[in-house]
């Protein structure tokens, strides 16, 4: 019997390669069975693989595909898959011209590829792809398609988050999807109907059109529905047109434009409208209102070496804006302000111009205001005086610090008009690498427009205030060791210790009372003291070589793993301990502070830099 059967199996082996070497010409086939039907016409049977040689990276695959050379059309059924470098369609049956491109598939589903078209970081790990399907399914030209009665989806995970099914739809791969009597679904769930959507798919991600509608419900706003419409103005600029509207209380509207000419040149402004109506909202009342909000940054490089920032986070109503908002910081943020800065720096001269203003609600009609308009700042950096070792600074200050407060229809107002000037010179007496010791001498002039009087109150009447600072400045000796410990954390360990000593005298202030600190201590200077402050601080620096040669020089500068510093201050005067700013529990507020003493709390400060992404700091006043 075996015998018998051998003979046969060799035959049929020899058929089958002989019939899958067979050749239309014009064509490439791998297939295991082909006949000519009839004159122009050839019949593929088995697991057929055609390609046209002229028309390269566009491959059919199916059980059964009649081949029609005159118009180069294929029909093929059973398993069939059309195949080009961006897309693949499966099917039950086609009919495809392979010059042409074209063709149409039935019971169908495809996958194309946007490829180096698109932003792959809009798509996590997955390759950009727009997922398609339908009972119909046309190619109409090159990544042009025509759906009937199916969907698609640019989320192709196994089981789709979104995707959305039509009766009809025209897709352009890389640019839009025409959508009509269109559902939305969310994991398979209909969230809503529109009877024509367009829907853009553009390889840039940016796309003129009206965006996706938003619903949501609220206790206090009722049911909300949110439509923009977004303007792609250009590459580096864009516009978005808003309209809110909620059932219970009203409707809002407003735009957002934003602009990135270039990496200095970019900002975003956005203004947005309230009109609120009167209403009954589970047993609280609302009252007819109107509010505007306005956010935004500007920044912008200017003529003459000048750079310009501005920024503002206004409304005209706090409460509204709270009971609006959609994030957890608006929602609880109680303040409203602007400010903008103007600043320039001419080798050893640098100034800047602010105007800034604050506003603080304590509720929806009592609130603080503080600032500055403006504050003009001007200095001269560390210049040598000839060839002597000493360096002359100054900077210089003219401001009218804002400070307003307002309870109701009451307002108070103590903003007045300051100017200060203070020249330094420094002169370092030590070269010794170990050890630092630097001299400072500076004479500060301040002018107040108004003044204190002796009871206390703030009156008409201008006041100027001038005083010495002069401080020696120890640091050292430092001691270090380097160690090499070669392992996951660095290749090179160094640790260092630097004690630190400085004293400090202020010489007498007359009349120092009569100084209006406007709310704060941070202008209250006490003269006639010295203070003396010791510290130690501990620096744990580490190199590690980076794996990649390529990398940055950056990555294997050294870091400082751990520092940790300890200080306390002496005062000859205790009242100074309630006034150092460089201790932030000193300072005396309305509720009470801090007693009189000739120590200062014992300040602990620890920072941390694991790596280069990953920081931590941390601070302890103990008293």
């Amino acid at each position: 019997m075996m015998s018998r059967l051998l003979p046969c199996l060799v035959l049929l082996a020899v058929i089958g390669v002989a019939t899958a070497e067979a050749q239309v010409p014009g064509y490439n086939s791998k297939q295991f069975r082909i006949e000519q039907i009839d004159e122009g016409h050839w019949r593929f049977t088995g697991q057929v693989e055609l390609e046209n040689e002229e028309i390269k990276g566009q491959k059919f695959y199916a059980n059964v595909v009649d081949l029609f050379t005159a118009d180069n059309r294929v029909e093929a059924s059973g398993n069939v898959v059309y195949e080009t470098a961006t897309a693949r369609i499966a099917a039950e049956r086609a009919v495809f011209f392979t010059r042409a491109g074209t063709g149409t598939f039935y019971n169908a589903s495809g996958l194309a590829s946007l490829g180096e078209r698109a932003d792959k970081s809009m798509f996590g790990a997955l390759e950009p792809d727009v997922y398609f399907y339908g009972e119909v399914l046309e190619k109409v030209g090159e990544d042009r398609y025509k759906i009937a009665k199916g969907g698609f989806t640019t989320c192709v995970q196994p089981t789709p988050r979104w995707e959305l099914v039509t009766g009809s739809a025209s897709i352009n791969v890389g640019d839009y999807a025409i959508l009509r009597n269109a559902v939305m679904r969310v994991k398979d769930v209909p969230i809503f109907y529109l009877p024509i959507m367009y829907y853009p798919i553009q390889d840039d991600d940016r796309a003129t059109g009206f965006l996706l509608p938003t619903y949501g419900r609220s206790n206090i706003q009722g049911q909300s529905v949110s439509n923009a419409f977004f303007w792609a103005i250009s590459r580096s600029q864009d516009l978005t047109v808003m309209h809110d509207w909620f059932t219970a209380t009203g409707q809002g509207y407003g735009t957002e434009y934003r602009w990135v000419r270039s990496a200095t040149n970019i900002g975003n402004l956005r203004a947005y409208r309230l009109q609120q109506k009167a209403a009954n909202v589970n047993g609280f009342d609302l009252p007819e209102s109107r509010s505007l909000l306005l956010n935004g940054s500007v920044t912008q490089d200017l003529p003459l070496r000048l750079k310009g920032r501005a920024r503002i986070d206004y409304s005209s109503n706090i409460t509204a804006n709270q009971l609006y908002s959609q994030d957890v910081f608006n929602a609880t943020n109680g303040l409203s302000s602007w400010n903008g800065n103007i600043s320039g720096s001419w080798q050893f001269l640098n100034t800047s111009l602010t105007a800034q203003r604050t506003q603080q609600f304590f509720s929806a009609t009592s609130s603080r205001i503080n600032g500055s308009l403006p504050s003009l700042t001007a200095g001269v950096s560390n210049r040598r005086i000839g060839s002597l070792p000493i360096y002359f600074a100054l900077q210089s200050e003219a401001s009218r610090p804002l400070y307003i407060e307002r309870n109701g229809d009451d307002e108070l107002d103590r903003s007045m008009g300051r100017f200060d000037v203070t020249p330094t010179l420094r002169m370092p007496i030590s070269g010794l690498t170990f050890i630092n010791i630097n001299l400072n001498a500076a004479y500060r002039t301040t002018w107040y427009s108004q003044s204190l009087d002796e009871d206390g109150d703030q009156v008409d009447v201008d006041y100027t205030r001038r005083y010495a600072d002069l401080r020696a400045e120890v640091l050292g000796p430092v001691f270090s060791r380097v160690y090499t410990p070669n392992n996951f954390l660095a290749d090179r360990l160094k640790h260092v210790i630097e004690p630190s000593f400085m004293v400090q005298r202020i010489t007498a202030i007359d009349g120092e009372g009569k100084v209006a600190t406007l709310g704060s201590s941070y202008d209250r200077v006490v003269g006639g003291v010295t203070r003396i402050t010791y510290g130690l601080t501990n620096r744990i620096l580490v190199r590690k070589a980076p794996k990649e040669a390529s990398a940055s020089p950056l990555a294997s500068a050294p870091r400082d793993l751990l520092t940790a510093s300890i200080s306390q201050s002496y005062y000859t005067d205790q009242r100074a301990s309630q006034f150092d700013s460089a201790y932030q529990s000193s300072y005396i507020d309305a509720g009470g502070g801090r007693p009189p003493s000739n120590y200062s709390p014992v300040s602990l400060n620890v920072r941390s830099q694991l790596s280069t992404q990953v920081g931590a700091t941390y601070r302890m006043e103990y008293d």
